[in-house]
């Protein structure tokens, strides 16, 4: 019969003690990390709110009647906080990664090979030709709306220049650095394999589109998540997922002129 000596007890004490604080360590960096990930929607969220409030106080302090602005008043303002939010969290994955010695992985971009490239172009044309049947039939069954809240008018030089820095420079670039490199990094540290962060990266990446797209595109968005992370995670790069992403959202300004001038009968929609 085995006899457990004073420091034997001791060193397991304390070896019980290491685990439950290194797991409670990993738990509070998964906490942190995914704060990160989903800062940039709660932050312009946050922001936006207080204006209206700031708003609200002001006549009320000035004896006016309260008269907010409309939610297509808000959307400027709004974009405006969602890019920079986006590279407040950009900034705090950088410091994250760096005092963990990720930063690298984080911040994975690679030079594009031909399989990589084919993938990232493939990857565009579904998205392309996918979400507007999607966005249709969503739309149909659950009687809401689809990308319309998020709608600009490029009638207007300053409008179009807002669309290019928030969806064509800020989402492609910052999104992918915070969900298929920051959130994809965690993750897998945490010990989940490819499959599952695939799924549930693709629905985080759709949920966090809901509040300021709303639930079609939301839903729509867990799709364009999942052709995201499929590339990324097969080629080991953000590269061609930032394409696709940058591709899929530069169609109102480029891509989708350019078909309907050269190739109008295949126009995304035509077959919806």
């Amino acid at each position: 019969m085995s006899r457990i000596t004073p420091d034997h007890a001791t060193a397991t004490i304390e070896s019980r003690a290491f685990q439950v604080g290194a797991a409670t360590a990993g738990w509070r960096e998964g906490i942190l990390a995914l704060a990160i990930v989903l800062a940039p929607v709660g932050l312009a969220f946050i922001l936006t709110t207080a204006v209206g409030f700031a708003i609200a106080g002001w006549q009320i302090v000035n004896g006016l009647p309260v008269d907010m602005p409309s939610r297509a008043e808000f959307q400027l303002p709004g974009m405006a906080f969602y890019v920079a939010g986006s590279w407040i969290s950009v900034a705090a994955a950088w410091f994250w990664s760096s005092r963990r010695g990720l930063r690298r992985d984080v911040f994975i971009f690679r030079g594009l090979t031909w399989p990589a490239l084919a993938a990232s172009l493939l990857g565009f044309v579904i998205a392309m030709y996918g979400a507007p049947v999607a966005t249709h039939w969503l739309s149909h069954i659950t009687g809401g709306g689809g990308p319309g809240q998020a709608r600009i008018d490029f009638h207007t030089a300053h409008a179009t220049a807002v669309y290019v820095l928030l969806f064509m420079i800020t989402s492609p670039l910052c999104e992918e650095i915070l969900y298929r490199g920051l959130l994809v990094v965690w993750l897998r540290r945490a010990g989940f394999g490819d499959p599952t962060i695939w799924l549930t990266g693709s629905l985080l990446f759709g949920a966090n589109h809901i509040l300021p797209l709303g639930l079609v595109w939301g839903i729509v968005m867990v799709g364009l998540g999942a052709i995201l992370f499929a590339i990324r995670l097969r080629y080991n790069s953000l590269t061609p997922a930032w394409l696709t992403h940058f591709l899929f959202n530069a169609q109102p300004v480029l891509i989708l002129p350019l078909i309907k001038q050269t190739a109008p009968a295949l126009y995304p929609g035509t077959f919806s």
